[in-house]
């Protein structure tokens, strides 16, 4: 693997300028913290007209959400809304399908979205949701008991920077919640793919199942993230996966052969993160939980 020209932009979690390339262009690997992202300018305004589009189609959107309604419900009967305790903010809310689930708990919530055609959709259910990035809205310190991101901290620019706004939004004690795509999965699906390229069947079993996007985090780069900000009482696991297949990547027939297939790798990883004390984490994605200890 060459190294590159440091581009548009340094590595966002080191700083790092030795960049090189990784599977397939503007992806590279930053030589100093190992984290894998997209080296291109102006990646916030690309990130924002693509959500644009997804919202803008409520059909798509519905479909997405639908599919990963049951991770929201588990997550909100882990963690209850308490009196004094129930103020909740969720990044890269969307259309709000989650804070309605939250708010139907007892949560007081809040949104943040920059794709306004979210924004539209999410105000229309009587959503208190406002318009940019959480750094740049800038939310009153300790205002906040729990924040979430979900699958929104790898679509970032500036990862470092939103922990660090979730940091000062959040009370001393509070809870910060992030599910992001895991690398090692998706690095090994793109392998597989290239592997199995002689034999075109197979290979396309794996070609729309890998995703890479702005950030890609494993649990090393994850927890460096959340180190950096500050935050303390890290824990970093295998999520389970969103029911059967949310992005339309086979006929609605296979749909759960691909629910059957998505706990069975689940299932493996489990066992796997189970026997290394957490060490190997393989599942599709990852969830992390920080508290905000002050200071």
């Amino acid at each position: 693997m060459s190294a590159v020209a440091p581009g548009p932009r340094p590595c966002p979690l080191c700083a790092g300028t030795e960049l090189a390339p990784v599977f397939y262009p503007p992806l590279v690997r930053c030589g100093g913290c190992g984290l894998v992202f997209r080296n291109l300018a102006g990646l916030q305004e690309r990130v924002r007209e693509g959500f644009d589009t997804i919202y803008s189609q409520p059909a798509l959107d519905q479909w997405v959400q639908a599919r990963r309604s049951r991770l929201y419900r588990e997550f909100l009967a882990r963690y209850h809304a308490a009196p004094g305790r129930n103020r909740l903010v969720d990044v890269g809310c969307g259309a709000g399908q989650f804070l309605a689930l939250a708010r139907e708990q007892g949560w007081e919530v809040m949104g943040i979205e920059i794709a306004e055609a979210g924004v539209q959709a999410a105000r229309a259910a009587g959503l208190l949701v406002r318009v940019g990035s959480l750094p740049a809205v800038a939310l009153p310190e300790s205002s906040f008991d729990v924040v979430t991101f979900w699958n929104v901290l790898d679509c970032v620019p500036d990862p470092v920077e939103q922990l660090k706004a979730a940091k000062r939004a959040l009370v001393p004690g509070g809870m910060f919640f992030a599910r992001v795509n895991n690398l090692a999965f998706h690095a090994a699906l793109y392998r597989a793919n290239r592997l199995l390229r002689p034999r075109p069947r197979l290979a396309d079993l794996f070609l729309r199942q890998y995703i890479f996007n702005q950030i890609s985090f494993d649990r090393r780069t994850l927890r460096r993230a959340l180190e950096q900000a500050e935050f303390r009482r890290i824990r970093i696991v295998n999520s389970p996966p969103v029911y059967g297949d949310p992005y339309r990547t086979g006929p609605p027939a296979y749909e759960m052969a691909i629910e059957l297939s998505k706990r069975s790798v689940y299932g493996l990883a489990w066992l796997m993160a189970s026997l290394t004390g957490g060490r190997l984490l393989w599942a599709s994605s990852l969830t992390a939980e920080a508290v905000n200890e002050g200071g």
